[in-house]
C-alpha cells in the first residue's frame, strides 16, 4: 500500500512540473505575440484540467497558483509586475482553485469506485472458483475436511474452520493465531456472528432456513465484509447436499435391504413349513401306534407340543413379514373378544408355565366386528413382549373393558420400563430400546405390525401414560359397532394433538 502510494506521489509530481513548464512555454508564447488575458486564459484552464485529471489536489493547486502568478505578471497591469493594481485580478486565482478542486474530487470518486468495481469482480471471481469446485466433488465424498480444503485452496486465507452442528465435529485447515477454533465453535452456540478486525478473524452461523447447522470462521480473509456471507452460505449449501445424498443413499440401501430380508423370511419360513409337517404327522402316527412305552409317549408328546408351537411361529412370521410389506386388509365379523383373550391366556399357559396370566373382563358382551386371525396376532405380539421383557416369575394381566362405543384391552407385565423418549418410537418399524436391543434379540416388527393391525380396525395401540413403578402396560382400543370407529379415530387425533 505504501508503495502504491509512493508511486502515485511521483506520477503526480513529474505531471506537476510538465504542467508548470507548460505554463511557463505558453505565457512567454502569448506575451510575444501579444495575445489577449482572455485567450490565455483559456490555454491556462487546458493545463490546469489535464493536471487535475491526474488526481491530488495540492499539485492542481500549485499549478493554479503558479498560472495565476503569469498571469498577472505578462497580462495585467502594471505589466512585468506581481503588483496586484486591481483586487479582482485575484479572482482568477480563485477560479483556477475552484476548477482543480472539483475535477480532482471527480476524479477522486472514479477512481475510488473503479477500484471497488475491480475488488468486486475479484471476490466474484474468488465465490464462483469456490462454488464451481464444490461442485466438481462427488457428493458422496463432500464432507467439513473436503469444504475447508477447497475454501483455503481458493481463497487467501491464512486458515479457515468450520464446526458442523449435526455431527459435532470441529476441523480446521491452516495455522490460526488468534483462537479461530474456540470463536467459531462459541460463534455456534452464542447463534451470533463474529468480527474481530484486529486480529483479522470472522466468523458467520450457517443457517437453512431457520435453523442453524454449524459456524464457519476465517482468519486473513480479504474483503470480508463482501465475501464471508455469500462463502458462508455456501459452506452451508455443501453440508445439506452431503447430507441430504448420504440420507437418500441410507434410504435407498434400507428399502433394498428389507426387500432382500423379506424375501429371505419367506424363503426360510416355507422351508420350515414343510418338514414341520412331517414332524407332526410322525409324532401323530408314532402316538397312535399305541408301541410306545409311557417314557417314549411323553417324549413323543413332547415333540409334537414344540413342532406345533415352532409351526406356530412360522406362520406368524411370514404373518408379520407380509403385513410389514403391504396394507392390512380385515374381513370383519361379529367377533366376541372376551373369548378370544381368554383362548389366547389358555394357548400361552400351556405353552410356558414361567408366567402365569391372569385374565379380567367385565360381566356382559365384549362383541365388536373385527378380523380374529389379525387381532390374534396383534393380541399374540403384546403378550410375546409381555413374556419377553418381564422378569422370571412375575404375572401378566389382561384386562377387557367394553362399553357402548369401544372395547379397551389392557396387557401389562412387571419387571420392565420404557424410557420417556422412547414411549412413542417403540412403534416405528424396527427400532428397539436402547436398554433391550443388546440383551433380547428381536426384529423391532412385532408392535409396529400390531399396532397397524389396530388401525386397520378403526382402533388404536397406545402405550399406557402412566404406569405405575416397574411396570409397562399396552392399551388397545377398538370400536364396538362399524359405526363406532370414526368416532374412536378422531379420539385417537385429538389424543396425539394434545
Amino acid at each position: 500500500m505504501r508503495l502504491k502510494k509512493l508511486r502515485q506521489y511521483r506520477r503526480q509530481s513529474l505531471r506537476a512540473a510538465v504542467s508548470g513548464l507548460a505554463i511557463a512555454a505558453l505565457s512567454l508564447l502569448s506575451f510575444k505575440l501579444h495575445f489577449n488575458a482572455a485567450t490565455v486564459v483559456l490555454f491556462y484552464m487546458v493545463v490546469i484540467v489535464w493536471q487535475s485529471l491526474a488526481g491530488g489536489f495540492l499539485p492542481a493547486a500549485i499549478v493554479s497558483l503558479a498560472a495565476a502568478l503569469c498571469l498577472d505578471f505578462f497580462f495585467l497591469p502594471p505589466l512585468l509586475s506581481l503588483r496586484i493594481a486591481d483586487p479582482l485580478n485575484i479572482l482568477a486565482f480563485v477560479v483556477f482553485l475552484i476548477i482543480a478542486l472539483v475535477i480532482t474530487r471527480l476524479v477522486a470518486r472514479v477512481s475510488a469506485e473503479a477500484d471497488q468495481a475491480r475488488r468486486r469482480g475479484a471476490n466474484l471471481d474468488q465465490l464462483y472458483r469456490v462454488a464451481r469446485q464444490l461442485l466438481l466433488v462427488e457428493p458422496n465424498r463432500v464432507d467439513s475436511l473436503q469444504v475447508l480444503k477447497i475454501f483455503r485452496g481458493c481463497l487467501a486465507a491464512s486458515a479457515v474452520c468450520l464446526f458442523d452442528a449435526g455431527t459435532g465435529e470441529l476441523h480446521i485447515e491452516g495455522t490460526s493465531q488468534c483462537g479461530l477454533l474456540e470463536r467459531t465453535k462459541q460463534a455456534y452456540i452464542l447463534s451470533e456472528d463474529a468480527d474481530d478486525e484486529a486480529a483479522g478473524i470472522v466468523v458467520r452461523c450457517l443457517h437453512v432456513g431457520n435453523t442453524t447447522t454449524g459456524a464457519i470462521g476465517f482468519e486473513g480473509l480479504h474483503d470480508a465484509e463482501w465475501t464471508a456471507g455469500p462463502l458462508s452460505a455456501l459452506a452451508a449449501t455443501a453440508i445439506q447436499q452431503a447430507q441430504a445424498f448420504r440420507k437418500a443413499s441410507y434410504e435407498i440401501a434400507a428399502a433394498q435391504a428389507e426387500t432382500f430380508r423379506t424375501a429371505i423370511l419367506d424363503a426360510l419360513g416355507h422351508e420350515f413349513k414343510t418338514p414341520l409337517a412331517t414332524i407332526l404327522a410322525v409324532t401323530g402316527g408314532l402316538q397312535e401306534s399305541e408301541r410306545l412305552g409311557p417314557e417314549e409317549q411323553e417324549m413323543a408328546e413332547m415333540i409334537e407340543l414344540e413342532a406345533s408351537r415352532l409351526s406356530s411361529l412360522t406362520n406368524r412370521l411370514l404373518r408379520i413379514a407380509r403385513l410389514d410389506r403391504d396394507e392390512v386388509k380385515t374381513r370383519l365379523r361379529s367377533t366376541d373378544i372376551g373369548a378370544l383373550v381368554e383362548n389366547l391366556a389358555r394357548r400361552y399357559t400351556g405353552q410356558s408355565r414361567e408366567h402365569p396370566i391372569a385374565v379380567s373382563h367385565q360381566p356382559g358382551s365384549a362383541e365388536a366386528p373385527a378380523d380374529p386371525e389379525l387381532l390374534d396376532l396383534a393380541l399374540t405380539q403384546l403378550l410375546d413382549n409381555a413374556f419377553k421383557y418381564s422378569v422370571p416369575g412375575s404375572a401378566v394381566n389382561v384386562a377387557v373393558d367394553a362399553n357402548e362405543r369401544v372395547i379397551t384391552i389392557h396387557v401389562q407385565n412387571e419387571g420392565s420400563s420404557i424410557a420417556t423418549n422412547e414411549r412413542e418410537r417403540i412403534f416405528e418399524r424396527f427400532y428397539r430400546g436402547t436398554n433391550v436391543r443388546k440383551l433380547i434379540s428381536g426384529a423391532g416388527l412385532g408392535l409396529y405390525v400390531a399396532r397397524k393391525i389396530a388401525v386397520a380396525h378403526g382402533g388404536s395401540l397406545e402405550l399406557d401414560a402412566h404406569p405405575s413403578s416397574g411396570t409397562v402396560a399396552f392399551c388397545m382400543k377398538l370400536p364396538a359397532s362399524p359405526n363406532g370407529s370414526h368416532h374412536v379415530s378422531n379420539n385417537v387425533q385429538r389424543a396425539g394433538r394434545r
